[in-house]
């Protein structure tokens, strides 16, 4: 398994920009676990949703969680009247889905991902950014620096609201030095954004021979996530654990346990996987995992590979189980405008 989540649009741009000013240090090590030490938690919030962008009877709440999940057919019906409307965040969400996937699609997307920036949404303007490959591959001649700068000035106007992403990108885009951008890091930890937190870690747990030091300091930010239910830092740590051999470890098994209560598109892929293969699972039951997970995710391939109830009373009960099996996943949103899956 693979750390997945690509930072598709700002902070691909942002880390290219910043260069050696977000390369971790030892000198982080005191700020981090003064942190730590202020803020303590040792074990799994019963808040799920903290870190999300939209709750639950939010306007956007269901195309948004469609997407993570990649049932776009979903998507598209829940973002539509959003769109209609022209709400420039349902135009992003609408274009991110849309640009590539056809001929006829691309210029559309286009058309919406500018409307939506004009009308006050910065990630859409940030995806016109010369930094970011997406436009170069799609929308070469629209790649403009002017984009980046409109950006920061909608950032900066969340910020005034108190929007915890507009205070952390409206300070990342202002060329911070390495203390400021540590710094923005905690604050937005501080305020239940995670990413960035999650981000700095990835950069010392990805190496293959990290410092000690820095090693043990990304494993605790990563807990310090993933006890506040954040899904992109479990599915880091589980990486971790394969990555040193661990994969039969107690941690293993309760990020997996965690992973696949909250929606983990990785773990949830694991766990099809692993199924299948396990004899001490009965052929139903390898049906409901396999079942249950073509409800959950759209992507997710398993379900062609197991053998369905072959009596229509058993094939009844399966697909009933499985729909309350992927009824009990958690729907919670851990993706965001600057931070896209790709599974």
């Amino acid at each position: 398994m693979q750390f997945k989540v690509v930072f598709i649009l700002l902070v691909l741009m942002l880390m290219m920009g910043c260069g050696d000013k977000t390369k971790p240090k030892k000198n982080d090590i005191p700020l981090f676990e003064k942190f730590l030490s202020e803020n303590p938690i040792s074990e799994v919030s019963p808040m799920v949703s903290i870190s999300s962008i939209y709750k639950p009877g939010d306007a956007l709440f269901n195309g948004v969680l469609s997407i993570q999940r990649n049932l776009w057919g979903n998507a598209v019906k829940e973002l539509q009247p959003y769109v209609d409307s022209k709400d420039p965040d349902a135009m992003f969400w609408f274009a991110t889905i849309t640009y590539g996937s056809s001929v006829n699609n691309t210029p559309i997307a286009r058309e919406m991902f500018m409307e939506s920036a004009e009308l006050g949404n910065p990630y859409s303007a940030l995806f016109f950014s010369p930094e970011n490959y997406k436009c170069k591959k799609y929308f070469p001649t629209d790649c403009d620096e002017k984009w980046v700068i409109k950006a920061q000035g909608l950032f900066e106007e969340k910020a005034k609201k108190g929007d915890v992403r507009g205070i952390y990108y409206s300070k990342i885009l202002n060329n911070p030095t390495h203390d400021e951008y540590i710094n923005a890091v905690i604050e937005a930890a501080q305020n239940d954004y995670y990413y960035p937190l999650v981000d700095y870690a990835n950069k010392t747990v990805r190496k293959n021979e990290p410092n000690k030091e820095m090693e043990k300091l990304a494993i605790k930010l990563l807990q310090y996530a993933r006890y506040n239910n954040f899904v992109p830092a479990i599915d880091l740590l589980i990486t971790n654990e394969y990555k040193n051999e661990q994969s039969g470890s107690k941690l293993k098994k309760e990020l997996d346990i965690q992973g696949i209560a909250l929606g983990s598109n990785d773990v949830w892929k694991s766990y099809v996987v692993f199924s299948r293969h396990n004899k001490s699972y009965t052929n139903n039951e390898k049906y409901i995992i396999a079942k249950a997970a073509d409800i959950f995710n759209g992507s997710i391939i398993g379900l062609n590979l197991v053998d369905e109830p072959k009596n229509e009373r058993e094939l009844i009960e399966a697909n009933k189980k499985a729909q309350q099996k992927a009824d009990e996943i958690k729907k919670i949103i851990f993706i965001d405008g600057a931070n896209l899956q790709n599974y």
